[in-house]
């Protein structure tokens, strides 16, 4: 059974094609493809032409991180991320260790392997059916078929071999992705206490952990405490890219079990981090500084 495609763009891959030379349908591999990751949107609405959304290039350091305006006049063609299907491949590897003596000794094996097929928020160029862009797991090679011939696959049914090992691994990490995705949009109630990294769009770190510490229907907001500075954040899961932490997590709650907080700083280091935070030293004596809000939650929660 095919999972209904997530919506929003954050978290998902994505391909581009800009400048303006003309596109020649039978040169659509030269055609200057950049792939990456959007990490966050300032739209929830994927057609708002305003859009605008912050994206790592693969291949570029992170910092070099970029927003860019989706239906600007620099793109030709843009594509998000919408489903893994499934398609005929032909993989080479090794064999060496079935011929000894043949150490650079390769064979070609078709097997069925996963990839990410795209949808266009921009297409300048019709494309034919069967040149339509797709990216292979594991390898991420980018493809052109025609996705009518493209087949559905339960996780059950991958073949355990030493060609689809990581294919099968790499399935199971992007369902795990998208499930947990569907966890922060539509059942935030049951994440109170739950530990999630959140993608920071600004500053001098990639991520920040933090505990969700509660909700808002009207808005769908997530209040989330920052681990680093104990500070409180409201975040859109569908503007900013939130992942949940611990291995199992999202499969458990998936399955509806309840499997308890994941462990957080101790509470200890929360009290002698605001006590840090508040108090100055000097080398002839100790200054206390004012007791604030912030210090006695801290104090509040050890005790």
């Amino acid at each position: 059974m095919a999972l209904k495609c997530r919506e929003e763009v954050v978290g998902k891959r994505f391909l581009s094609v800009s400048g303006c030379t003309k596109l020649k349908i039978d040169k659509i591999r030269e055609w200057g493809w950049r792939s990456g990751v959007i990490r966050a949107a300032s739209h929830r609405d994927n057609t708002n032409k305003d859009l605008q959304v912050l994206v790592e290039y693969d291949g570029v350091e992170w910092k070099r991180r970029e927003w860019i305006s989706v239906y600007g006049t620099s793109f030709k063609l843009f594509f998000v991320e919408q489903d893994l299907l499934w398609f005929q491949r032909e993989v080479p590897f090794s064999y060496d260790t079935l011929q000894e003596n043949s150490d650079n000794a390769t064979s070609t094996s078709v097997v069925s392997w996963p990839v990410i097929t795209f949808t266009s928020l921009i297409s300048s160029v019709v494309l034919p059916s069967h040149l339509y862009p797709a990216e292979c797991l594991v390898d991420r090679e980018l493809v052109f078929i025609d996705y009518d011939k493209l087949e559905t696959k339960p996780l059950q049914e991958i073949p355990i071999n030493k060609e689809c090992l990581e294919a099968r691994t790499a399935v199971k990490r992007w369902h795990e992705q998208q499930d947990g995705q569907k966890i922060l949009l539509t059942t935030p109630s049951v994440l109170v206490g739950y530990r999630v990294e959140v993608y920071r769009s600004q500053g001098t770190t990639q991520w920040y952990t933090a505990v969700i510490i509660g909700y808002n229907e009207t808005t769908r907001d997530l209040t989330v405490t920052d681990d680093t500075v104990l500070e409180e954040h409201n975040v859109d899961p569908t503007l900013v890219q939130m992942r949940l932490i611990g291995d199992g997590v999202v499969e458990s709650i998936m399955r509806g079990e309840n499997v308890g907080i994941t462990p957080r700083r101790s509470r200890s280091t929360a009290v002698l981090q605001a006590q840090q935070h508040h108090h100055h030293h000097n080398n002839r004596q100790q200054q206390h500084l004012p007791i604030t809000a912030e210090f006695l939650m801290a104090l509040v929660e050890f005790m």
